[in-house]
């Protein structure tokens, strides 16, 4: 029974997903998805309540069929990958998809001894991973029926493209259950490359030449960084005799593992959109915002820190761990300082992925029981959080036209619903005691001997709180609740906002829990010892705690008092001339006042540039340490 759910979620999604391709009805397509998606969701649940883990599932009827299919579903993708790049005129993903395609034949028809394994490989990390697809992704799905509709009339899209947007979708879902669900290492692979072609797909979903271009180019970097996956493939294979991921993790001469390790961790980094790759995930975001929220933000990039995650006690305790460690604080800080200086509520949203993203690889780096928990703990909390806000950015950018922070001035009083909402999810990625400040101070404490890694982690913080704060002070200005609202909310993007947010929130009260179902076991799979404890909303390591229920009533009753401050305020705005210095007695019909972004310092076009030198660099130097 168990082996038929991980097998449904694996490929149920991919056959929805080609079923809605002739779907042309928009009534009959999105109660097939509706369906779907909710046999996914279901099949997560069931998991999660049912499946003794960790433990391998065989389905030894179907292993030959899936085997076959995925080795011939490799040389597909790979030959499709070179026709699109033909055809697109991007070289540098034909290089790559060749670069792949040579060695993938020498393996699968010279080297590689056939025998059958374990079908699946299941841990506390792959429920929750799959939790985070199946939950996480069927909601974004959902927001996409309100916001495709309206996005193709904006666009004058006619005949609709809504069933290919959604069949990728669909595809994508069932490919990533596939990766973090494969024990065997070359379906993982299989998998991972789907996900990279979705991508690209959805990135040039409009077909603009903007489109096009960074799609191209997500193409061609995910493309050099699944090439890097196959080499760690072989690598292990060629020195273990296995390509089972249970025996790989079960490795105890580690002489050959950490050049193998390094390919892995260069995978993850594309994927991840770490510097200096983090311009394929920046130019993605002229896709619909149900793509960034889905492919850019909460799931694809996550895939990345789940192979760092998993094979990360491989490397522990290791040079290579170390110099990971302090790679992923500089994307941390490198970024967060880049986010600072811009002003597209988009573009903002896409440096704090990254740079959210380095901080986990920072956590996993350290590779203690305790930052490894933060790591975790980051990736449930990161993928709820961000996702409600590209979400909401969507809607506020089609009410209003804009992406820009500034134009969201006083948007309380327009769009309360949405605005309100949007505050909540900035909330919960900066602010006690929500789940990601949590994990924050986790890794903080953890890293506390460590003083570089821990200045840079405080100061990337700071940043955060700097550009987050600025935004939320946009939204509210003003605030005086007008009573006619411009407000219109589609109701499927309603639903998938308010069950973001309620997810958001509720597992932030419940993070004692969560922590003591999920991630303690999994540090306890990974044959750690734990150091961070939870009970009754308390979480404490030896050197001190986080208290969380009396935080939550403290901020419910802040909010409460604001609420009634600005009740009793006039419904009247006020308009208010803005000081200059003295030159308040020279006429002028119009001000305009905004934000600093400190483009004098934080210039992205040189910026840029000079930090992806520095992460080259300490690219290079993590090889030198998968050498020594």
């Amino acid at each position: 029974m168990h082996s038929n759910l991980l097998l449904l979620s694996t490929v149920l999604p991919i056959i929805a997903g080609i079923i809605i391709l002739f779907l042309r009805q928009p009534f009959i397509r999105k109660a097939f998805i509706v369906v779907s998606l909710s046999v996914i969701v279901a099949l997560s649940l069931i998991m999660l309540t049912t499946l003794k883990v960790p433990d391998v599932f065989n389905y030894m009827t179907y292993y030959n069929v899936m085997d076959l299919a995925i080795k011939v579903g490799d040389f597909v993708l790979l030959l499709y990958v070179i026709y699109i790049s033909f055809k697109i005129k991007e070289w540098k993903a034909t290089f790559f998809a060749v670069l792949q395609l040579v060695p993938l034949i020498y393996f699968e028809f010279f080297r590689l001894k056939e025998h059958k394994i374990a079908m699946f490989f299941v841990d506390e990390l792959s429920i929750i991973m799959n939790l985070i697809i199946s939950i996480v992704g069927s909601l974004i799905a959902i927001y996409a029926f309100g916001y495709m509709d309206h996005h193709e009339e904006e666009k004058k899209v006619c005949p609709t493209r809504q069933p290919r947007f959604f069949a990728i979708i669909l595809v994508f879902l069932g490919a990533m259950n596939g990766i973090v669900f494969s024990n065997n290492l070359m379906w993982m692979y299989f998998f991972w490359e789907i996900t990279t072609l979705s991508s690209f797909l959805l990135i040039g979903h409009d077909q603009t030449e903007g489109a096009i271009k960074n799609a191209s180019r997500a193409l061609w970097i995910n493309m050099m960084g699944g090439f890097a996956l196959l080499l760690g493939i072989i690598f292990i294979y060629t020195n273990y005799n296995t390509i089972s991921l249970v025996e790989v993790l079960s490795i105890k001469d580690a002489t050959y593992i950490l050049l193998p390790m390094f390919f892995i961790a260069f995978a993850a980094f594309t994927k991840s959109a770490q510097l200096p790759f983090e311009s394929w995930l920046l130019g993605a975001m002229v896709a619909p915002t149900p793509v960034s929220a889905l492919l850019h933000s909460s799931t694809m990039v996550k895939a990345g820190i789940y192979i760092l995650l998993r094979f990360s006690p491989l490397f522990r305790g290791t040079l290579l761990s170390d110099f990971i460690a302090i790679y992923g604080a500089f994307t941390f800080i490198a970024t967060a300082f880049l986010a600072v200086s811009q002003s597209n509520a988009k573009r903002i949203l896409a440096y704090s992925t990254v740079s959210n993203l380095g901080l986990m690889i920072a956590s996993i780096g350290l590779n203690t029981s305790g930052a490894i928990a933060a790591a975790i703990l980051l990736l449930i909390f990161h993928a709820v959080s961000k996702a409600l806000l590209f979400l909401c950015v969507g809607t506020i950018e089609q009410h209003i036209g804009s992406r820009n922070i500034e134009d969201m001035k006083g948007l309380i009083n327009r769009m309360p619903v949405t605005t309100i909402i949007t505050f909540i999810g900035i909330l919960t990625l900066m602010a006690a005691p929500f789940g990601m400040l949590v994990s924050k101070w986790l890794i903080i404490e953890v890293a506390a001997k460590q003083i570089l890694i821990s200045l840079i982690l405080a100061i990337g913080s700071a940043l955060t709180v700097f550009y987050y704060t600025r935004w939320i002070g946009n939204l509210l200005s003003g605030t005086y609740f007008s009573k006619r609202s411009e407000e219109r909310m589609n109701s499927t993007i309603g639903i998938s906002l308010y069950s973001l947010t309620a997810i958001a929130i509720v597992l932030s009260f419940i993070v004692s829990n969560l922590y003591n179902m999920l991630v303690m076991p999994q540090i306890l799979t990974m044959k750690m010892n734990v150091a961070l404890k939870a009970v009754r909303g308390y979480l404490y390591t030896s050197a001190g705690g986080f208290t969380i229920y009396p935080i939550f009533i403290t901020l419910g009753i802040a909010i409460v008092l604001s609420l009634i401050s600005i009740r009793k305020a006039s419904g009247i705005a006020v308009k208010t001339v803005p000081y200059t210095a003295g030159l308040n007695y020279i006429e002028d019909s119009g001000y305009n006042v905004k934000n600093y972004y400190f483009t004098t310092f934080t210039n992205e076009g040189t910026l840029t540039k000079y930090f992806n030198y520095v992460s080259i660099l300490l690219i290079a130097v993590i090889l030198g340490g998968a050498l020594l």
